[in-house]
């Protein structure tokens, strides 16, 4: 027998039915963590999906065409990773998608592009997101929204068939945008179980309790997003479990949390329907008796009612929702609903085509200009309008150009109510309350695009100008297209049934962003700062 090597005593332990260590411990020690046998699979279906993937698009007549990943710096919407070069002042940014590379390989003629790309975005650590990422990325020349969701239906249906998980032979549903904000409270709703949004304000007309009171008072504001409503969801069961006041807390906290205008109440439902809450006294019995009937409560249900304006109310009870229904999975209940196993897909479509600024949470698809802002794009600038909105988007551009000399378009309310009601060809496909990807048919004019950026979103000449190349591209007689990507990484974790995107890749970085095996990022030696003109400002200075 030969020694071929030796071994330390290992900092965690791997072998299968060991104690798992914490994450931090095995991003630390990743080389010994991929030893795991539940990680290894994890890579192994990666690697069979990936080809899966690539052999549908192939026989398709799919073409896979690398574009740079050194891109330059344009105002896409996320914060990019700038890379310095020995030309001073001169930065590469990495590409936070290939889009515009895609659409210019529409333009040469190669009408059937995929790629499985980098992707790189400087953002905030969460469980299903990475620095860097991967996404199954398309793009089809003379095709429209169906043609896109149709081929997509497919090859999900192929991808789930490689992880050895069936789909019923059935189109995916098909959502609204406003369907889905209404009835879940987020445009990527998980429809395996109810717990629906419901209108409850006409049953309220008369009542004199101060939240509802002034929500109410402005249910005739014009508006549709800030109109004053009151809503609520009932979370069936849930109080019937010993639902204490620390836990009636603890919801409330979250409610706060995500929205500092709309309020949120809670109800414990008692015997013979009678509410154990102190919203009870300031409704009548007339009253408690429509909501019940209303919202289907009975004996140990938790409702959550709660008012403001519409959008906000949405977003609070959306996310409410969701809250509520892993306490109910924790509990036992909705145990066929919230199986992994059990995949329900489906597409939401006809989103606005832009959207307030001060609507953008995240800040992720906003295109700031200099000074106040009124609108950005709500998927990115390069979505084509709706046809049933076509000819109206280019009656107010039209109104744009022969006023520009005088007035901003955004100037007037009633033309930035229309520019709202916009909807786009813009299409994303979710599973389970996962966005697995979205994707839009493009604008391939140049004129429009141009009208676009300038008179809708404004951007300062500095931005316009860095899109200058993609509409030198267009004006060359660029054909329709439209695609679609899909986030590899989080397909991955959902046919695995991982908690983390970190679980699917095989060198993740952490929750803030670090990679804890090498130390990455780290500090350079100043001569290679000095190589590129480039000097670390201290906190203290920066202060000073």
């Amino acid at each position: 027998m030969t020694e071929l090597n030796t071994c330390v005593n290992l900092p965690i332990q791997v072998a299968t039915g060991s104690l798992v260590a914490n994450e931090d411990a095995r991003l630390r020690h990743r080389y010994l963590d991929l030893r795991r046998p539940a990680l290894q699979q994890n890579l192994i279906l990666r690697s069979q999906i990936s080809l899966a993937a690539r052999n549908f698009l192939c026989a398709e007549g799919f073409l896979e065409i690398e574009t740079p990943t050194l891109f330059k710096s344009t105002p896409e919407g996320a914060r990019e990773f700038l890379v310095p070069t020995r030309n001073q002042g001169r930065f590469y940014a990495l590409t936070q998608s290939p889009q515009q590379y895609k659409q210019l390989l529409m333009v040469g003629g190669l009408d059937r592009y995929f790629q499985l790309a980098r992707c790189y975005r400087d953002e905030g650590g969460r469980a299903d997101r990475q620095p860097e990422f991967t996404q199954i990325d398309l793009e089809m020349s003379f095709v429209t929204r169906e043609d896109v969701m149709h081929l997509i239906e497919r090859l999900v249906k192929e991808i789930w068939k490689a992880a050895d998980k069936e789909l019923p032979d059935r189109p995916f549903v098909r959502m609204t945008f406003d369907e889905a904000m209404h009835r879940f409270g987020v445009d990527k709703p998980d429809t395996r179980y109810g717990i629906e949004l419901q209108d409850v304000d006409d049953l309220l007309q008369g009542c004199e309790f101060g939240p509802f009171k002034m929500a109410l008072a402005d249910r005739h504001v014009k508006i549709d997003s800030k109109r004053g409503v009151v809503r609520a969801i009932n979370a069936k069961f849930l109080s019937s479990t010993g639902f204490s006041r620390k836990d009636i807390d603890e919801l409330e906290k979250v409610a706060k949390r995500t929205s500092s205008i709309a309020s949120a109440f809670v109800v414990k439902v008692g015997s013979d329907k009678q509410w154990k809450s102190s919203l009870a006294k300031h409704l009548s019995t007339s009253e408690i008796d429509q909501l019940n009937e209303r919202l289907d409560a009975s004996e140990g249900d938790l409702l959550i009612f709660s008012a403001g304006p519409y959008h906000d109310v949405n977003t609070l009870l959306g996310r409410l929702r969701t809250y509520v229904s892993r306490l109910l999975y924790a509990m036992g209940f909705l145990q066929a609903e919230l199986d992994p196993n059990n995949f329900q897909h489906l597409w939401v479509i006809d989103f606005p085509m832009f959207g307030r600024t001060e609507d953008d949470e995240d800040g992720g698809n906003s295109i700031e200009s200099e000074g106040s802002v009124s609108l950005s794009a709500t998927h990115h600038p390069f979505t084509a309008p709706h046809p049933d909105h076509a000819v109206l988007l280019d009656e107010l551009l039209g109104r744009a150009a022969e006023e520009k000399e005088t007035r901003s378009l955004l100037e007037d309310p009633l033309i930035v109510e229309q520019l709202l009601s916009i909807t786009a060809q813009h299409y994303d496909i979710v599973c389970n309350g996962w966005e697995l990807g979205g994707g839009s048919i493009r604008i391939h004019q140049a004129k429009l695009q141009k009208a676009v950026f300038e008179d809708v979103l404004e951007l300062p000449t500095l931005q316009r100008q860095s899109f200058e190349h993609l509409l030198q591209a267009l004006s060359h007689g660029a054909p329709p297209h439209g695609g679609i990507a899909l986030g590899l990484d989080r397909l991955i974790a959902m046919l695995c049934g991982a908690p983390s995107l970190r679980d699917v890749i095989a060198f993740p970085k952490s929750s803030s962003g670090n990679e804890l095996m090498t130390n990455a990022p780290g500090p350079v030696q100043p001569e290679q700062l000095k190589e590129y003109h480039i000097q670390v400002q201290c906190e203290q200075e920066h202060t000073d």
